[in-house]
């Protein structure tokens, strides 16, 4: 370490060794000058005037407390819940006692009577005697006569008889609001029963024909309500009818496993297209077709002729062995009436 860096380090030090040393002794003077304030007050003999004015209390024996300032000590009443402790050491107590009432009052501890006073450790008959007479509870900390906790008891009561009373009322606005609610949810149900009347059911198993039922009828299958009806009928006009019941499971969410026992099928009114002479629309139009495959029908007549058999289109895209067994259904030749 270079020697002006040992300088610089050993200045700190000692600044520091200073500020630290002049701290300490203040301390020591502070506590010096407080205990030699407390010991001149603890020595001093009352004044034996027949005025009872004197100087300070003995610690030793305290005959009557002393006046402050010249005036007389009736006129400066001490209360042990608030009074420091310079106070209670003028009004006879010792330094240690003072402390410990202190510590009493910083737990929480409260003096609600002059008696209380007894019970200070280390208080003597002589020093409760000569301060008794000059100790003034303040009514905050005073417990409540018999006249008050008869006046406290009766607005207690009162107080609660009121609340007892708001709430009665409470609760009778509320039962009139929860009655209103029901009634106007009563009214709106009502209200929908009349316009939404209840679909009676059938209460045993039917078969209905797929190709002639309407929407009322297949409202009162279980299970099927005004959506599902509306959709087995539109499905059935785009087909131009149902061939079988299993084509219900075509139909998008439709519970076909459990309703196509309610169902059969008459399949002489399935409405039929003739293959020969339908247009692109008409067979574009069918599920099983549309328009791709109508076009390639109307593509293969113009070249080809007429189609006598399904099996003609077989080379076609689009007409595979399941397609032409679902079309077939729906298709009308011309050897065919």
């Amino acid at each position: 370490m270079r020697r002006s860096d040992r300088r610089a380090l050993m200045f700190i030090m000692v600044a520091a060794l200073g500020v630290w040393g002049g701290v300490l002794l203040e301390r020591w003077l502070a506590g010096r000058n407080r205990l030699a304030s407390i010991s001149e007050i603890s020595s001093r003999s009352p004044d034996p005037s027949p005025e009872g004015k004197g100087g300070e209390v003995s610690s030793a024996a305290v005959q009557s407390p002393l006046p402050v300032k010249g005036g007389v000590w009736g006129e400066a009443f001490f209360d042990p819940n608030t009074a420091d402790s310079a106070t209670l050491v003028r009004a006879g107590l010792e330094p240690w006692q003072a402390r410990n009432i202190l510590k009493y009052r910083a737990r929480g501890g409260r003096y609600r009577r002059v008696e209380d006073l007894k019970r200070v450790y280390g208080m003597t008959p002589e020093q409760y005697e000569g301060m008794a007479a000059y100790v003034k509870i303040d009514k905050r900390f005073q417990p409540f006569s018999e006249a008050e906790r008869e006046a406290y008891r009766r607005q207690w009561e009162a107080e609660r008889a009121q609340r007892a009373e708001q709430r009665a009322e409470r609760e009778r606005l509320y039962e009139e609001r929860r009655q209103e609610r029901q009634a106007r949810e009563q009214a709106r149900k009502d209200s929908l029963a009349q316009r939404y009347p209840r679909q009676e059911k059938f209460e045993r198993l039917v078969q209905l024909d797929l190709n002639a039922v309407d929407t009322a009828t297949l409202k009162e299958v279980p299970g099927i309500a005004s959506y599902r009806a509306r959709q087995i009928v539109r499905y059935r006009e785009r087909l131009g009818g149902f061939v079988s019941t299993a084509q219900l499971a075509e139909i998008e969410g439709f519970p076909a496993d459990e309703l196509e026992a309610w169902f059969k099928v008459e399949p002489s009114a399935v409405r039929r297209i003739d293959i020969n002479k339908a247009s692109v629309q008409e067979m574009g139009r069918h599920p099983y077709i549309g328009f791709a495959r109508a076009r390639a029908i109307e593509a293969y007549r113009r070249n080809q002729g007429r189609i006598t058999s399904l099996d003609d289109l077989q080379l076609l895209d689009g007409f595979s062995a399941d397609e032409r067994r679902r079309m077939e259904g729906y298709i009308l030749m011309k050897n065919e009436k």
